[in-house]
């Protein structure tokens, strides 16, 4: 392990590693006990598959990591983060960050279903809303800040929290970072009597057997998540090509590396 990893990279990197890991095997756990693929492990694939867009997004948010963390290889694709390339730990991490609020809003959206009487699919996408928002403020805006694990160099100017400090945080990742997690808390927490989701109901109608409606579910999983990753993506990119990305501070963010230029 590097030796410049600070006690708060190696937290953030075994969240990372073994959250993601944990989340991985008790989808297959679950999947194997009902004979077929669960919506734990579906969410858990299409959060590794859009992964590779992280390094693009990175770059339109001026996202910075330390140098000390190991990153993927050259041949990633449109590995542009900047400073050495996209953190390898983050596909499996992705299934950590996405797949832990999903499992938390689902959860508590259908404990107010059951509570309130109300109805699901709404509950579910708003209560994933919040639930998702609230997590990326405390894992984008202050933990990952204030612990050195990454910075925001530049943001729009007056859509951030600490605008003009190395801790600046844009607050329209966290809604579109919501976004994600809203979708996903939507997919695991309305199912049928038989455990289906809604994608899952749709490939049994497009497959005669199971391994068919299997692979069918995974193809619409990591389409979904491409769908609406790209969606969120896109005002991120729209506005940093615009040149509307411009305030932050002008200290350097990490030594040894010049900061993300406009």
């Amino acid at each position: 392990m590097n030796t410049g990893l600070t006690p708060a990279l190696i937290i953030g990197l075994s969240f990372a590693y073994i959250g993601g890991a944990l989340f991985l095997a008790y989808g297959v756990y679950l999947s194997y006990r009902r004979g077929r693929l669960h919506p734990l492990l579906l969410v858990s694939i299409s959060a590794i598959s859009f992964s590779w867009i992280e390094a693009p997004y990175d770059w339109a948010m001026y996202a910075q990591f330390p140098p000390a963390l190991p990153r993927m290889p050259s041949w990633w694709p449109m590995n542009f983060t900047w400073g050495g390339g996209l953190p390898s730990a983050v596909p499996i991490g992705y299934v950590a960050y996405f797949v832990l609020p999903a499992v938390i809003g689902a959860a508590l959206g259908r404990w107010v279903i059951r509570r309130f009487g109300w109805r699901r699919p709404q509950t579910l996408l708003v209560v994933g809303l919040l639930v998702g928002f609230c997590w990326a403020l405390f894992f984008n805006a202050f933990f990952g800040p204030r612990f050195g694990i990454f910075y925001y160099g530049l943001v729009i100017p007056g859509l951030a929290l600490f605008e003009g400090s190395r801790y600046q945080y844009p607050v329209y990742d966290a809604i579109a970072m919501a976004v994600q997690m809203m979708v996903f808390t939507y997919l695991l927490g309305r199912t049928d009597g038989q455990g289906r989701n809604v994608i899952e109901v749709w490939a049994d109608t497009r497959s005669t057997s199971r391994t068919g409606s299997a692979l069918l579910s995974v193809v619409a999983m990591i389409v979904a998540g491409h769908l609406a990753y790209g969606a969120v993506f896109a005002p991120h990119l729209a506005t940093k090509l615009g040149g509307y990305v411009t305030s932050g501070p002008t200290e350097q963010l990490f030594p040894g590396v010049p900061n993300q230029p406009r």
